[in-house]
């Protein structure tokens, strides 16, 4: 009986011998295998592999990898744990700082990140990821100079990152350097990544530099890629409008109320178009719809006065115009078409302090300085209007002089 149990004990111990000497390469098995299915993305398979690897022999390879995992399902803030393990076994390897510095900026602890990835920068000077991320962590603090100089590093030590190009021509278009900013995105777009979102984006920076024709070939590419964006056919609704092809910009327009309803911003352009097309009705209802969605949009009222005056509507007109001064009081447009929607109505002297306004605020008006001649010639203010009248002319406005032959008595004065 004593024999058997020796025995017993002995195949004990050398199984006990055994899985020691084995535990590496089981460990080794299992956190090759978790690569895998990290790689697949299927981090939680992934993570079940990385805790068997590590409970066989923990190592900091093995915790970083079940960080990954653990932030590939966004969880960063128990990655970090895993991270920090790492670090804390081997404090020499960029990529740990690198991995906990994304996580820190995913849970927009800034200063934590920016501290990882400088020490990652630090242990590798030639790791374009961290530069990268260090971009991204700059453009999230608005830091675009920095981000670009960022990102400029990244692609010069790893041209294949596209999204480097792309992070580089947004944050290059938030410092108006749009031309950058559509050199970024034909790298990108030239590759295998001409995504509707990419001409969309691209679209919008030659849009800013009002390449109109440029806009319109973009926006068209992204709507045959996605015909779900409603962005997209706003967009070229809006670069339509700017090329006088209103036929088309309300087409598209009506593509992108079809797919929002209430998309109060597209119905203002429609409303635009149609007031382009000279049909009044159709635009009055449009800025209808998009003040009853969004009541502080003051171009919409400007848009709806503008389409009241021209249908004789005056004193609609006026309470039109007066809304937009009161949402924006520096808009000397509305300024402008209230002082000569009061003339019209006869309210001269009432039309002179928005002319004085407009004057004010641009000198070289011609035309404002020719109607508020007008108005104080209808207020017998012989005077100040002929001077108006000689200031217009000078300024080129060449209705100007028969006035100033019919009310001042005198040939043309030039200043």
């Amino acid at each position: 009986m004593k024999k058997i149990i020796i025995v017993g004990v002995s195949i004990v111990i050398v199984v006990l011998i055994a899985l020691q000497l084995l535990r590496p390469k089981l460990a080794e098995s299992s956190y090759l295998k978790g690569k895998t299915l990290l790689d697949s993305s299927r981090y939680t398979e992934a993570i079940v592999s990385f805790d068997k690897a590590i409970w066989l022999k923990k190592t900091p390879t093995y915790f970083n990898a079940r960080g990954l995992a653990k932030a590939g399902l966004a969880k960063d803030s128990i990655a970090i744990i895993d991270y920090s393990k790492a670090i804390g076994m081997n404090s020499t390897v960029a990529e740990f700082f690198l991995n906990r510095g994304v996580s820190y900026r995913k849970l927009k602890k800034n200063e934590s990140s920016l501290q990882d990835i400088n020490k990652a920068i630090e242990l590798d000077g030639k790791n374009s990821k961290a530069y990268y991320n260090r971009g991204l962590l700059m453009a999230t603090q608005l830091r675009f100079d920095d981000a670009v100089k960022d990102y400029n590093k990244s692609i010069e030590l790893d041209g294949s990152n596209v999204e480097a190009f792309y992070n580089r021509g947004e944050s290059r278009s938030h410092l108006n350097d749009f031309m950058g900013a559509i050199s970024d995105y034909d790298k990108m777009i030239e590759g295998s990544n001409g995504t509707a979102d990419a001409y969309k984006k691209r679209g919008g920076f030659k849009f800013s530099i009002q390449d109109f024709n440029g806009a319109e070939s973009d926006f068209s590419k992204a709507s045959e890629l996605d015909k779900n964006d409603k962005e997209i056919f706003y967009n070229l609704g809006q670069v339509k409008y700017n090329l006088n092809k209103m036929d088309e910009a309300i087409e598209n327009l009506n593509k992108a109320i079809k797919i929002d309803n209430n998309y109060a911003i597209a119905y203002s352009v429609r409303g635009g178009s149609f007031l382009k097309k000279s049909d009044f009705k159709s635009a009055i209802k449009d800025f209808n719809r998009t003040i009853e969605l969004k009541g502080d949009f003051y171009k919409a009222y400007y848009g709806r006065g503008i389409a009241k005056a021209l249908s004789q509507d005056y004193k609609g007109a006026i309470a039109d115009f007066t809304k937009t001064i009161e949402l924006d009081k520096t808009f000397a447009q509305a300024y402008y078409n209230r002082a000569v929607s009061k003339a019209i109505l006869g309210n001269h002297q009432d039309a002179l302090a928005d002319y004085n306004y407009i004057i004010e605020k641009d000198p070289k008006y011609s035309e404002a300085y020719y109607n508020r001649g007008v108005s104080r010639i209808n207020v017998k203010d012989m005077k100040g209007g002929c001077e108006d009248f000689n200031k217009a002319f000078a300024l080129g406005y060449k209705p100007a002089e028969q006035m100033i032959q019919i009310y001042c008595g005198k040939d043309v004065i030039v200043q």
